[in-house]
């Protein structure tokens, strides 16, 4: 009966939500530990399309190959769990801001206390064009990278 009323809870629940400058200024002061950078893009956009130097990726959905989909990280909390801490500093970022406000929304809901959505994400809103070149990551010219860590790159836990 819980999991009925899930969606309506994390939809009602109010998170903390920056700018890009913002981000990056707090990223600047990450000499303060206990900060990360979460990108929720699925692995092959993280890996393709660039990321936020400094990004850990932990994907919120998958591409199913077979399916020719994306579906849900069912062990996204558990991924989250397994690489920070309850009262760790969680920075969400996805393509446009809607994933990782919801990303957001489910950290808080799992009991991380300092969460934190990235509005407009690292690509931004379209243009009148229909590209994403509004109010974005890379349109800021904030440092991005194709380059991928070891350390930060998802690695599905067994």
């Amino acid at each position: 009966m819980f999991l009925s009323f899930l969606p309506l809870f994390l939809a009602s629940q109010q998170v903390e939500e920056v700018t890009h400058p913002e981000v990056y200024q707090i990223l600047q002061q990450k000499k303060a530990p206990n900060v990360y950078l979460i990108d929720v893009h699925c692995v092959a956009v993280y890996y393709f399309m660039g990321h936020p130097e400094g990004a850990y990726n932990i994907p919120l959905r998958f591409w199913d190959e077979q399916a020719q989909k994306l579906i849900p990280n069912e062990h996204f909390i558990d991924d989250l769990k397994n690489c920070f801490k309850s009262d760790d500093r969680l920075l969400f970022i996805c393509r446009s801001g809607e994933r990782s406000l919801k990303a957001t929304r489910m950290a808080l809901a799992a009991g991380f206390t300092h969460v934190t959505n990235i509005k407009e994400g690292f690509e931004g809103k379209k243009d009148e064009q229909g590209r994403r070149t509004v109010n974005s990551w890379k349109n800021r010219n904030l440092p991005y990278t194709y380059k991928i860590d070891p350390q930060l790159a998802y690695a599905k836990k067994q």
